[in-house]
């Protein structure tokens, strides 16, 4: 398994380019680019962008790994907006030329709705993700959806549903997330079983019930052995990408630390 960097591990105002270099100095080989609401790199960067940063991430030994479409929490695909939801598609199919234009093999979809969705909202998000599954097949690009502490896709076994109901095409698959798991009631490894041959990456940060702004890697509850022997047991061998906030005295310090904690267990 190799170690990554979700880029909000570093400051938010760092540019994309400064994220490679941040992360080829902490010593990490993948980053996943997010799209958030404030800073939609879909629409920021024109294709000279996208070619110069696919030429430094190669030069800097560094993968692109993903996109994560952080966006999703406002632009939702279970809006009660159609308009909203609209948006949210949009900016899932402008990421995907985004990931096949920077060299990136995923996308991480959220499974999140709003306090507003409706009940059909199982409904909404499928039909949602389906609109982009046919671009996504085009490229090769993986649609890769999370379970992020929302009742309505919250474990692997939904996730698994949704997929199924998106009529289980090979571009669908599951983003895995120790801290994730963890935080919700779960324990990591029997998710990573449960998600064999549909895995496509995994977050990894950990999680504090005592403190849970706390989430430095080795000082929580995640099960940390136990979650990569299970990835050893589903044969996966992809990223771990470190998704943490930044330590605001030193924007490489959590990552670096991460590096090291993630270093002495592979």
């Amino acid at each position: 398994m190799k170690i990554g960097m979700n880029s909000g591990t570093f400051p938010a105002t760092m540019n994309p380019s400064q994220k490679i270099d941040a992360t080829a100095r902490v010593g990490a080989t993948g980053l996943e680019l997010n799209i958030d609401g404030n800073q939609l790199w879909t629409q920021r960067l024109d294709k000279a962008d996208r070619a110069a940063l696919r030429k430094q991430a190669q030069a800097a030994g560094v993968e692109i790994t993903s996109l994560c479409m952080n966006a999703h929490w406002i632009f939702n695909l279970a809006s009660p907006d159609a308009r909203i939801r609209d948006l949210g598609v949009s900016l899932l199919l402008d990421a995907i030329t985004l990931a096949e234009e920077l060299g990136a093999g995923a996308i991480l979809v959220p499974g999140c709705d709003q306090d507003q969705s409706p009940a059909n909202k199982w409904e909404l998000f499928r039909d949602g993700v389906l609109q982009a599954v046919g671009r996504a097949q085009t490229t090769g690009i993986k649609l890769a959806l999370e379970g992020v502490g929302k009742p309505f896709l919250l474990d692997t076994a939904k996730l698994l549903q949704m997929i199924d109901d998106c009529g289980a095409v090979d571009v669908l698959g599951i983003y895995l997330d120790v801290g994730n798991s963890t935080s919700s009631g779960m324990h990591p490894a029997a998710e990573i079983r449960a998600a064999k041959g549909r895995a496509v990456l995994t977050h990894v940060k950990d999680w504090n019930p005592a403190k849970p702004t706390e989430r430095l890697l080795g000082t929580g509850a995640v099960d940390f052995p136990s979650s990569l022997a299970a990835l050893q047991e589903i044969g996966y061998d992809g990223f771990l990408l470190v998704e943490l906030p930044p330590d605001p005295q030193d924007g490489d310090a959590v990552a670096r630390h991460s590096v090291e904690f993630l270093q002495g267990l592979l």
